[in-house]
């Protein structure tokens, strides 16, 4: 059993953090305990709530960090692309991926809720609109006259789209054939809001 000065704060909140996203995506999100992760880096119970002010808290660390992951993935992926269409189709196409790979990773990022009544962590207010922000600002590039509002609505009711199709899907709750039709279906909806958007 680890002791307190083993480690520093920090080092024990990033062990933390990586042993929660490890029994997460080998025992799934509806899994995950204190007690297990304080287990699996050799500390106890109470020291884990010296470096996270609870559970949720620590939730909330994990789920910032899974977004960090799942933005990068998608930003080097655009990276590599000029057209600003075809960024959005990337983008669409590696959020699919990460939510495949990290099915538990990726819910537990939407479906873990905080105490009712606490206000949105700063932690993840920095990161809640990210994916709208990256469809909107490619949106901006293809119709550069756009008002502000119009690109946001359009940039908002596409991401919730793709997010939904992926949620069905990765649920059990899209009964066209699995992965092969989230795919698709999300091709159509990119395909036809994108049609929609340059032709308004």
């Amino acid at each position: 059993m680890g002791r307190r000065s083993d480690h520093s704060r920090e080092e024990i909140q990033a062990m933390a953090i990586d042993a929660a996203a490890k029994l997460v995506e080998t025992e799934g999100f509806q899994s995950l305990t204190a007690r297990k992760v304080a287990k699996a880096i050799g500390y106890t119970v109470g020291t884990l709530y010296h470096v996270f002010r609870n559970f949720d808290d620590l939730v909330i660390h994990l789920n910032a960090q899974t977004i960090d992951e799942m933005a990068a993935l998608i930003q080097q992926q655009i990276r590599k692309k000029r057209n600003p269409e075809m960024r959005i189709r990337v983008m669409a196409e590696f959020y699919v991926q990460y939510a495949t790979d990290h099915p538990d990773r990726w819910r537990l990022v939407f479906e873990h809720q905080a105490p009712r009544g606490l206000p949105t962590p700063e932690l993840m207010k920095e990161r809640r609109d990210v994916m709208f922000e990256l469809v909107a600002e490619n949106l901006r590039e293809i119709a550069p006259d756009r008002i502000p509002h119009e690109v946001a609505h359009t940039a908002t009711a596409l991401w919730s789209g793709i997010h939904g199709i992926c949620i069905l899907a990765l649920t059990g709750k899209l009964y066209l054939g699995g992965a092969f039709s989230m795919v698709k279906l999300i091709e159509t909806l990119v395909d036809s809001v994108l049609h929609e958007f340059r032709h308004r």
